[in-house]
């Protein structure tokens, strides 16, 4: 089982890539795959996650198949083979 993230913005220059195919486990949730992606991109895992709490940032956005986590089970919610998982750092400019 894995599942495609796509990275957009700076987040992309952090990892050195815009997709990462990662295989899950079963029950698997977003929290613990955001782990194993810090664990090959330690500086892409403190731009997504309080280091201090381990909860997203309040400015980072995660979708899981279209949908915002927040309005599931935020990075608690379960993961299926193939889901996709985008993740959109804070907007800049003015």
């Amino acid at each position: 089982m894995e599942v495609v993230i796509r990275l957009h913005g700076d987040l992309c220059a952090k990892a050195g890539t815009s997709t990462i195919k990662l295989p899950i486990d079963e029950n698997e949730t977003i929290d613990t795959l955001l782990m194993k992606l810090g664990r090959r991109h330690s500086d892409l895992l403190e731009a997504i996650l309080d280091p201090q709490t381990g909860e997203l940032r309040s400015h980072c956005n995660i979708l899981l198949n279209g949908r915002r986590v927040q309005q599931l089970r935020g990075i608690h919610t379960k993961l299926k083979h193939k889901d996709e998982i985008a993740i959109f750092p804070p907007e800049s400019g003015g």
